[in-house]
């Protein structure tokens, strides 16, 4: 790692110099960091390489970055994602897939090559510095050799602080090559610091919760990041209110537990659409509490409290009767305390009805009520049986799920229950076609003890299927459930004289082929009662090493069944 410049090449004689790739590839080390999902050409896949990290080539940038962002995910941020591409157009494809991350707030840090010094400010050449800084929590350049302990400092200081982001920091590729003394390079990974809610604040929350007759908890993301699982389980337990995450935080909550009432957005739960609309207060944790495609909306003129770690979040779509700013674990730590007191003097309100019966009354209703769809025997094949096909073969608690979005998110996510923090990846504020796949990727790199599943329809496909071959190459093990209908379902109604004129909806392919081709396990199912027995040989497949796609022919589904706009406001 270290180069000893001969006595006249510099005023610091005999002294160990590193080249600034070299520094940054230490604070990697240094940080913990085993992987760099890249794609060439970028000087620090070299310089990573020396320290012992490994980098992962994908096929493009855009599903490269996805393998970062779900490992950031899987990990809960313990170990960061780190995602390298070139300059130019290597930051340019880079963009949809950063902004899908800064939507949905992971951290992950991306390290684009720079342009050299003298290159910069022409007008043919991006900059990536200036053009990112809306979608990440810090974007600047490495300009200085001697510096960039303290800027790397600062960006895994920001990744760990308050709410989550990407961070790019940007490496020209003459300062790659640029020296600086080693005895002036200190590094110390930085600590993650957390803060608790005002105390007055949780007390005014309490008095609303126990005077509320029907109390429902939403959780946010944010109940991941801060490992709140537990937490968020023991106080709804106390105070006896269901609880509905977003699609975002699907998994924050055991969705197997007594008081689970699903999840939500574009597509809600069965419970959703039961609970939500005869709420009278909202426990809002972890959340921005913005309408986006992944969280469902809430009824107005309810009374709605707010726990967010980030005062930007406060009222922004609706007003709020109490709030709380900090960490999801700390406050929920505080509310419990504090409802502990209450609860030793008097009852809640809600005391007088028993949510646990409401919600298992509502489960056995909605288990009849989809029955017959999940047991079709309709050729082509329902997606809702193949949906309650990998319900019955998919061990949640060993098991890593991903959607892509479309029909394919809206008909798994309301009925697949995660039993695990991060046994489910859900996303969806920022809805990129064919983010599945790379997502899938990165979550069997950091989990490699489960199975990772990816559920995707053949127009996200075609947008992403490449990276089979990432996967094979790179021997990373993931399944590929592929629903193809020939189409891209929901579109046509939104184009009608197109599609009557042109048929500019339709599709074609044969996936199984280039599955095969592209070196992965391939199977073609056309018959309903094949499905089951091809998925569990496939998930066996994966078990023992292999990349599985698994494509199903399925009929076109033109209802999601469980749209948000069916809860009343």
């Amino acid at each position: 790692m270290r180069t000893e410049l001969p006595a006249d090449a510099s005023n610091n004689e005999g002294n160990e110099l590193m080249r600034a790739s070299q520094a940054v590839a230490e604070v990697l080390r240094r940080e913990g960091i085993e992987y760099a999902f890249c794609i060439p050409s970028n000087k620090l896949i070299d310089a990573v390489a020396e320290v012992g990290i490994r980098p992962i080539v994908g096929r493009q940038e855009r599903s490269t970055i996805n393998m970062a962002d779900a490992y950031s995910r899987t990990t809960n941020g313990e170990k960061i994602g780190v995602a390298l591409v070139q300059q130019g157009p290597g930051a340019e494809h880079a963009f949809g897939s950063i902004a899908q991350a800064y939507s949905d707030s992971v951290p992950l840090l991306f390290l684009p090559q720079g342009d050299p010094r003298k290159a910069h400010g022409l007008r043919t050449n991006f900059d990536a510095v200036e053009a990112f800084k809306p979608i990440t929590k810090w974007s600047a350049r490495l300009d200085n050799p001697s510096t960039i302990h303290d800027q790397m400092r600062r960006a895994f200081q920001l990744m760990r602080s308050g709410r989550p982001g990407p961070v790019l920091l940007e490496l020209p590729i003459d300062v790659a090559d640029e020296e600086v003394d080693e005895a002036q390079f200190t590094y110390e990974p930085p600590i993650r610091y957390l803060s608790a809610a005002n105390s007055a604040d949780v007390v005014r929350a309490i008095d609303l919760l126990m005077e509320a007759e029907r109390p429902l908890i939403r959780a946010g993301h944010g109940v991941l990041w801060a490992d709140a699982t537990d937490e968020l389980v023991e106080f709804a337990e106390l105070l006896g209110a269901p609880v509905a995450t977003t699609y975002v935080a699907k998994s924050a909550f055991p969705e197997n537990h007594p008081l689970s009432i699903g999840t939500g957005g574009t597509g809600v739960s069965a419970g959703i659409r039961a609970f939500v609309p005869d709420a009278d207060v909202f426990f809002s944790i972890g959340a921005s509490l913005l309408n986006t495609l992944g969280s469902f909306h809430l009824p107005a003129g309810r009374t709605v409290i707010q726990s967010t770690n980030d005062p930007n979040d406060l009222s922004l779509q609706y007003p709020i009767a109490s709030a709380l700013v900090g960490d999801a674990k700390l406050v929920l730590n505080q509310l419990t305390d504090e409802l502990k007191k209450r609860l030793a003097a008097k009852k809640p309100v809600s005391a007088s009805r028993d949510a646990r019966a409401e919600v298992a009354a509502t489960n056995a209703q909605t288990k009849e009520d989809w029955a017959e769809r999940f047991a079709s025997d309709e050729v082509p094949i329902s997606p809702l049986r193949l949906v309650s096909e990998m319900i019955d073969a998919l061990d949640p608690d060993t098991t890593i799920v991903t959607h892509d979005s479309g029909y394919p998110r809206d008909h798994l996510a309301p009925h697949y229950a995660s039993t695990k923090p991060r046994g489910y990846l859900g996303w969806g504020n920022s809805t990129p076609l064919g983010s599945s796949l790379g997502l899938a990727l990165g979550a069997a790199v950091a989990a490699p003890d489960k199975v990772s599943v990816c559920f995707l329809g053949d127009a996200a496909f075609g947008q992403c299927g490449l990276e089979l071959e990432t996967a094979v190459r790179n021997k990373i093990p993931v399944l590929v459930v592929l629903t193809n209908n020939s189409q891209m379902t929901g579109y046509g109604h939104h184009h009608p004289i197109a599609q009557e004129r042109f048929g500019h909806k339709e599709l074609s392919g044969n996936y199984a082929e280039i599955g095969t081709a592209l070196g992965a396990v391939s199977y073609k199912v056309t018959e309903p009662n094949e499905v089951g027995a091809t998925l569990r040989k496939a998930i066996a497949e994966v078990q023992g090493g292999a990349t599985v796609l698994l494509e199903i022919i399925t009929g076109a589904l033109r209802h999601r069944y469980a749209a948000v706009d069916v809860i009343p406001s």
